[in-house]
């Protein structure tokens, strides 16, 4: 594991340095300078996939982003957009479900005065004011079937006409549009047009959820942390081992957006230098404390009923299962890891969680 830090630092600063410019690595280099944001990347798999949206940003071409709900959409198209051509012109974001429909024709089209009841003035639309740079379109999935239809047009032609106006305005578009459906069943199922869906889809990137980049899961979680300390006027505090086990054994369904929520809340509830489990939200330490007192029966005789925190009963299995398979297989990682159903480097990452030191020969397998 620790070849495969190295190695990601060194990657890590190979995309941070500019064509020619030469980067050193080390542990700061997790932190991936673009412009004006950063993003933590550690992970070989999401190394190979800013390696590979440097390569598609040099490009026309309009990518999209398949990906959970939090899993960083919107930075991998920021990423596009800052090592694009486009770079210096107006990147613009609009998030398609979070407008009414009634409002997204407007917002995207533009609109004259008296175009519509409130419309008091001329407006540009997200189009418009994209023209020359990146038009951001997270959860495009969620636009209308008319709406699509028009979208198409506009970015078909380069051009786009404002509600209540008859004049042709020349746009000049690159699109990066995102999703967390599979757009190819959506066409099926008769929800996405699917001319609309090859326009958008000449490039694809799927970013992996947080559970499938333990990590980065530590490195994302100090981040955060310094984060909203550094908001708070505050020095940042220190995560416990017994938190670090917490957060490693939460499933995250909100991916990074839920983590940095999870550091927000514990800045907000830790008032002293150690954020303990009892400082997370109730959703990752739920079941976490044993009943602590005992149960009363009729008769008055008690009855003590001791309860194990689920997740720790989970990794105690875990840890057994991964001893078990180790002793069968004379401490071979590799074969260990098969016996038990878990990738390799899962398998190398849970021995350091759990402290497991293989030793060589023990088994039936030898060496």
């Amino acid at each position: 594991m620790q070849g495969d830090a190295l190695l990601g630092a060194a990657k890590a600063a190979a995309l941070a340095a500019a064509p020619g410019e030469t980067r050193v690595s080390g542990p700061s280099m997790y932190r991936l300078a673009l412009g004006e944001r950063s993003v933590v990347v550690a992970d070989a798999a999401l190394m190979r996939l800013f390696e590979l949206l440097r390569r598609l940003a040099v490009s026309p071409l309009p990518v999209l982003i398949h990906g959970e709900t939090g899993t960083g959409k919107e930075n991998a198209a920021w990423a596009v957009h800052h090592w694009s051509p486009r770079s210096a012109q107006p990147f613009v974001p609009l998030n398609c479900a979070a407008l009414p429909e009634s409002l997204v024709e407007a917002e995207l089209f533009g609109h004259e005065r008296g175009a519509f009841s409130g419309a008091d003035r001329a407006r540009a639309g997200l189009l418009e004011r994209a023209s020359g740079g990146t038009l951001f379109l997270d959860e495009v999935a969620e636009l209308s079937l008319p709406i699509q239809a028009k979208l198409l047009r506009a970015l078909d032609q380069q051009v786009i006409t404002r509600l209540g106006d008859s004049r042709e305005r020349p746009v000049d578009l690159r699109v990066v549009a995102a999703t967390h459906r599979v757009l190819a069943d959506e066409v099926k199922a008769g929800r996405f047009r699917q001319d609309l869906f090859f326009r958008l889809s000449a490039a694809v990137v799927v970013l992996p959820p947080l559970r499938d980049r333990p990590r980065e899961l530590p490195l994302l979680a100090r981040t955060f942390l310094e984060d909203a300390c550094a908001r708070a006027g505050r020095p940042p505090p220190h995560l416990s081992a017994a938190t670090m086990e917490v957060l490693g054994a939460h499933a995250w369904p909100g991916n990074v957006r839920e983590l940095k929520n999870t550091m927000e809340y514990a800045v907000a509830t830790s008032p002293g230098p150690v954020v303990e489990p009892s400082h997370l939200p109730e959703s990752l330490r739920a079941g976490m404390d044993a009943e602590p007192e005992a149960m009363r029966t009729e008769g008055g005789t008690e009855t003590p009923k001791v309860f194990q925190n689920l997740a720790e009963e989970l990794r105690t299995l875990e840890r057994r299962r991964m001893q078990e398979a180790l002793e069968e297989t004379g401490g071979v990682q590799t074969r260990a890891a098969q016996l038990i159903g878990m990738p390799l480097r899962t398998f190398a990452f849970k021995l350091k969680q759990h402290r497991i030191v293989p030793s060589r020969g023990r088994g039936p397998a030898g060496g």
